[in-house]
């Protein structure tokens, strides 16, 4: 008599588990999450049974894998900071995370799509190392996808994890204000940067709210440069009234605020206040010590992670924005 094939649905009875269950273990799929103890448990079933195992299951010490693809990445680049993030949370989860970098260079981002399209990834983290808004990935690998420090320029159903710079500037203005300052200057980034152009709004809705009449002279843009803005706070100096607080865009660019008012003779925060933003190492060590909003890295690295293993309650959003800490400090 000619012997009965054995099925899925044999090996799930025997096991005492889902015939999907044995499907996803057996085809080496995670659709489904079980624990290391059934999948072994399915495994022997299957053997005892004479089932023809494929040689492509994963074995137990291999862990599902995220890819992070980035346009450009270094060590002094504060977004390695979402980057290391995202590792470590990565790992908590029992991921491994996998970071390609294809340095501006769009041939090489499709070679990573192709090579993250050929191999068994759970999902991508598709990662910017400025704020900027990008075109649909259509040609991206057809698995998970969040978008980091990024967001699509037209309505999409990808998940995206960004600063929330705008709330960002307007709390850094309403700290200021708060404090009794009035005639509040501001420094922006370059006028293209999506991250300047945010907290620049967030800037003149807290004056706005306050009843504050915005100043345009008071606006001047120092391109994320230390030199740049030294010379724009000379200027600031200059005017009459003279600003009595100024809201630097970035830590960096306070430094050459800070230059400035002590090569005009005055003083921090006596004669006039200074507040910044991204909360670098920077921040702290500068005398006095410079208030500053928290640029979250950090956290934005970790929500991206959680978001591809479903373990976020905000997966559904399209766009999730996280806010910065407001750090005081003597310089406010």
């Amino acid at each position: 008599m000619r012997k009965k094939k054995v099925t899925m649905s044999d090996i799930a009875t025997e096991a005492g588990v889902s015939q999907p269950t044995v499907s996803a273990i057996l085809n080496g799929s995670d659709s489904i999450k079980v624990s290391e103890a059934t999948r072994i448990k399915v495994l022997n079933k299957a053997r005892e049974l004479g089932y023809a195992l494929k040689q492509n299951i994963r074995h137990s010490n291999m862990h599902p894998r995220i890819a992070l693809v980035v346009n450009s990445l270094n060590m002094h680049d504060p977004f390695i900071n979402a980057v290391s993030a995202a590792k470590t949370r990565a790992w908590e989860l029992d991921y491994l995370l996998v970071v390609f970098d294809y340095e501006e260079d769009e041939e090489l981002k499709q070679a990573i799509f192709s090579e993250i399209k050929e191999d068994d990834y759970q999902g991508m983290i598709f990662a910017s190392n400025t704020p900027k808004s990008i075109s649909p990935l259509d040609d991206a690998p057809q698995i998970p996808t969040v978008m980091l420090n990024c967001f699509c320029d037209v309505p999409s159903t990808t998940s995206a994890v960004v600063a929330a710079d705008f709330l960002g500037g307007y709390r850094a203005t309403d700290h200021l204000i708060s404090r009794n300052y009035r005639y509040i200057a501001m420094i922006t980034g370059e006028s293209w940067s999506e991250s300047s152009i945010q907290r620049q709004k967030g800037y003149q809705q807290a004056l706005v709210n306050a009843d504050i009449p915005a100043n345009p002279d008071w606006i001047v843009e120092g391109n994320w440069s230390v030199k740049q803005s030294y010379l724009e706070t000379l200027r600031l100096l200059e005017l009459t009234p003279r600003p009595d607080a100024i809201f630097c865009a970035s830590d960096l660019m306070a430094v050459g605020c800070y230059q400035a008012i002590a090569k005009k003779g005055l003083t921090i925060p006596d004669d006039i206040a200074v507040m910044g933003y991204d909360n670098q190492l920077l921040a702290s060590e500068l005398t006095p010590g410079l208030s500053s909003i928290d640029l979250p890295y950090d956290e934005m690295g970790r929500k991206a992670v959680e978001l591809i293993c479903k373990v976020s309650p905000e997966e559904a959003l399209p766009l999730i924005k996280i806010e910065g800490e407001l750090y005081i400090r003597e310089s406010t």
